[in-house]
Parts: C-alpha cells; sequence; structure tokens
C-alpha cells in the first residue's frame, strides 16, 4: 500500500497488487491436467455402469429381471421412469374403482397410498435398505467410487478457481505477459449482507414454479436460460485455457458494451463448441455434458468475483451458512416440501454436479449431486487467502501459499465429513454446514498460530489501481 489524499501534504491509498507468485502458470497448467483427466476418467467409469435392460422389463434389486406390468408398487415403490404409468400412483375409491392419478395433483398432506414417492412404508423400508447398503459398500469400490468423484471435482475446482484468482489478482515484470486481470468484481460487507436474502427470494420463486405452476414452457424457458448462461461460462472458460497456455491475453476482435464483454477468436471457438454442448444436454440431460458447463461456470465466476476484506468473506460464509441450513432442514415445516431438495432435482440445468452412484431397475444411472454454490462460495473465501498468500510470498514472509493449502486441506475434510453424515442418515445434507465451520476455523488458528491475525483482519483489496496500469501485452 501507498498512501495518498486529497490533503495538502498526503497521498491518496492507491493499492498496489503483489508480484505474480513463481511457478503459478506451470501449477495452474498442471491443475488444468489433473482437471481434464479427472472428468475423462469418472466419465469412463459411469459410463461402464450402464446396462442395457430389455424394453419392457425391469431388474429388481436382487438383480431377478421382470415384466414391467408385474411392478408392485407395494413391493418396489414409485413407477420408474421406464414404465407407462411413472409420475402417476392408483387409486381406489370406497366403490373399489380405479384410477390413475398425478403424484403432482395429490393432496400436499396425504394420506399417500403405495405407488406415491412419499408413502409412509414405502420410505421407511428405503431408509433401512439404503442404510444397510451404505454399511455393507462403504469400503469397497462401488461405495468410494461417487464419493472419490465428488472430492475430485470440488477439490479441483476450488484450488484451480483459487490459483486463477490470484493469476487475475497479482501482476509480473515479464513482458510478455500481461499484468494484473481485469474484470475482478470486490463484494463488499455491506452487499453480502443481501446475498442470502436475493438468494432465498429466487429459490423460493424456483421452488413455487416447480412445485405447483408445472407449467413445461416456463421450465424450458428456464433451463434454456441457464444453459445460455453456461455457454458463454464455457467460452469465457474455454478463452481463459488458452490466454494461460499462451501466456498472453488474447486479442478482442470486438467488444459488447452493453455486458462488458470483449470478443477474441477462442471466445468464439468456444461458443461454437459450447453450442453443440447444449445442443446434447437437451437431447437427453447428459450428466457429463451438465459437469463440463457446471465447472466451466464455477471457474469463471471464482476469479472474477472477490472480497474486499477477511471479514467480508466471513459474513457472506456465515450468512449462506444460515440460508443452507434453513432451506434444507427448516423448510419442510413451513412449505410442506425440502425446498432446497426440491429445486435441485427440479431444475433440469448444470446448477448441481452430478456423480453417477448406481443403475436402477430400468438400466439408467442414479447420481449423488453437489450444488455450485457449495464450491463457488468457499471458494470465493479461499480465493481471498491465496491473495493473502501472494502478499506473504511478495513480501517474503512466508515460502508457500499456507493459507490456501491448510484451507484446501480443511475443505476437502469438510466435505469428507458431509459425505459420511449423509450415508450415515440417508438425508440430504446442507454441504455448507460443515464446510463454513471447518474453513473459517482453519483460517483463523493459522493466523492466530503465525501471529498475522490483526494483520489479516485489516488486510483490504481495493479495485483502484495505479494510474497508467492497464494490459499492456495482446496475442
Amino acid at each position: 500500500m501507498s498512501q495518498d489524499s486529497s490533503e495538502p501534504h498526503a497521498q491518496r491509498v492507491v493499492f498496489e497488487p503483489p508480484v505474480r507468485p513463481h511457478g503459478l502458470r506451470t501449477a495452474i497448467l498442471v491443475l488444468y491436467g489433473a482437471l481434464a483427466i479427472a472428468l475423462c476418467s469418472f466419465a469412463l467409469i459411469g459410463h461402464k455402469m450402464k446396462r442395457r435392460i430389455p424394453d419392457g422389463m425391469f431388474e429388481k434389486k436382487d438383480g431377478t429381471v421382470i415384466k414391467l406390468e408385474n411392478f408392485n408398487p407395494i413391493e418396489l415403490g414409485p413407477y420408474p421412469k421406464c414404465h407407462p404409468h411413472h409420475g402417476e400412483y392408483e387409486q381406489v375409491d370406497e366403490a373399489g374403482a380405479r384410477t390413475w392419478v398425478k403424484i403432482k395433483d395429490a393432496p400436499s398432506r396425504g394420506p399417500f397410498p403405495p405407488g406415491h414417492p412419499e408413502n409412509a412404508e414405502f420410505l421407511a423400508k428405503m431408509d433401512a435398505e439404503t442404510k444397510r447398503t451404505s454399511r455393507e459398500e462403504m469400503f469397497t469400490w462401488k461405495g468410494l467410487q461417487p464419493s472419490l468423484h465428488l472430492l475430485s471435482l470440488a477439490f479441483l475446482c476450488v484450488f484451480l478457481g483459487a490459483k486463477l484468482s490470484v493469476w487475475l489478482f497479482t501482476e509480473t515484470n515479464q513482458q510478455d505477459v500481461d499484468t494484473k486481470g481485469d474484470g475482478q468484481t470486490l463484494l463488499k460487507s455491506e452487499e453480502v449482507y443481501w446475498i442470502p436474502v436475493m438468494g432465498s427470494v429466487m429459490l423460493f420463486g424456483l421452488f413455487v414454479v416447480y412445485k405447483y405452476l408445472g407449467s413445461d414452457w416456463i421450465k424450458f424457458l428456464i433451463s434454456s436460460y441457464i444453459v445460455l448462461m453456461c455457454v458463454v461460462a464455457f467460452a469465457t472458460f474455454f478463452g481463459n485455457i488458452v490466454d494461460v497456455v499462451c501466456a498472453k491475453r488474447s486479442r478482442p476482435l470486438f467488444s459488447v458494451p452493453l455486458f462488458e464483454l470483449d470478443v477474441t477468436l477462442p471466445f468464439i471457438g468456444g461458443i461454437a463448441v459450447g453450442a453443440l454442448l447444449a445442443l446434447g444436454y437437451f437431447q437427453d440431460k447428459n450428466w457429463i455434458i451438465n459437469n463440463i458447463f457446471g465447472i466451466s461456470f464455477c471457474l469463471v465466476g471464482l476469479p472474477r468475483i472477490g472480497t474486499s476484506t477477511f471479514k467480508t468473506g466471513a459474513i457472506l460464509l456465515v450468512g449462506l451458512f444460515l440460508y443452507d441450513i434453513f432451506w434444507v432442514f427448516g423448510s419442510k415445516p413451513v412449505f410442506g416440501s425440502n425446498v432446497m431438495v426440491t429445486v435441485a432435482k427440479g431444475v433440469e440445468a448444470p446448477i448441481k454436479l452430478m456423480f453417477p452412484r448406481s443403475v436402477n431397475g430400468c438400466g439408467d444411472l442414479t447420481f449423488s449431486m453437489l450444488g455450485l454454490g457449495d464450491i463457488v462460495v468457499p471458494g470465493i473465501f479461499i480465493a481471498f487467502l491465496a491473495k493473502w498468500d501472494a502478499e506473504l510470498l511478495a513480501a517474503k514472509k512466508a515460502t508457500s501459499s499456507i493459507y490456501l493449502n491448510v484451507s484446501m486441506t480443511f475443505y476437502t475434510l469438510s466435505l469428507i465429513t458431509t459425505v459420511a453424515v449423509m450415508l450415515l442418515f440417508n438425508a440430504a445434507q446442507p454441504a455448507l454446514l460443515y464446510i463454513v465451520p471447518y474453513v473459517l476455523f482453519a483460517s483463523v488458528v493459522l493466523a492466530t498460530l503465525r501471529g498475522e491475525t490483526r494483520a489479516l483482519w485489516d488486510y483490504e483489496i481495493s479495485e483502484n489501481l495505479p494510474d497508467g496500469q492497464e494490459a499492456k501485452d495482446k496475442c
């Protein structure tokens, strides 16, 4: 920091970003490679899990194959997607007349007959079976695979996102590499207070649409808008890879002022590939394309959104910690349904990462899920710590990115805890319930042990750059 002010013998405060850490570009390229390997490896594993069930047949969990016409909802639960009456249940009136009723038209308070997903006997049976299966498969490849998939992608996204954030944040003395990146938005304390409120309004709005309105056109428009944003994110993500590989910023062909967007040749190529992926996604909601779009969204957002201070990041984490707990645990008594789970399962768009878990009786994959917010929200805070590391490295007060490494270790432990509790209780868990205390605890304890608590608390990143500092090299 250099001092400056409007007073006669003072100077105003101008923020000076630190020198880019040595080896950062190599680390980013290695992480890009590791992410590509993880995506391809687990895509291949997921593809091999699928198996074809003959048309008109259903495979029970014991391996017995039956005809769909013999499907018994009392024994097997709701009718599956391959059954003609999927999304319905059979209702018998007092006179013995049988009619088919849409599940979405069923009374919200029950009672729920066999074939309804909230039938009490079915839920109790499934809960016992799932817990037994989890215990039996806990330390087998079948049981560990989806958890390893989740941990690897989440870890790589946050770690790579933090490194990219430092790449945009820092400057370099090398003439063939661009200086401090542009486009970083810094959140202030007064802004983050409103994020849980705005998130709640948006989440509840989606819940109302998917739970009660039931309009296919509205759902399609919401999905289309999200996929469109993901195509743009993928194009930006592709352009970022080219820039890091090239070690220069691509030269803009033209700009779109309305969206503050510089269109480059890699961006156009990314749009073309992204559009093809979007067509493939709309065709069969492919989970691999879903994950590619979701990861792109995370790795574009993480480097470009940051917090100005440690306090701001802590407020963001705590606010969304409370948000997550209420909408997962507290929403069902109030609204009659788990709002978070309803939206996560209802929105057919890349708003979560999907991890193949098993194969159902129709031969289709079933999935575990992790919301993108469980990557981006802690990622923003961890990226701030990575920038603090860059300051320490520049001042020769550290020899490694210690805050980043420790926070990533505890982030991974928090995800392991989330998965363990989810399997133990067979219930959806708000990941931020575990991520927030783990990451905050790790950063505070580390700063205390290093005697840097006050320095970390007072450290502030400003959007004000020294006059004349701008990107020098284009390619």
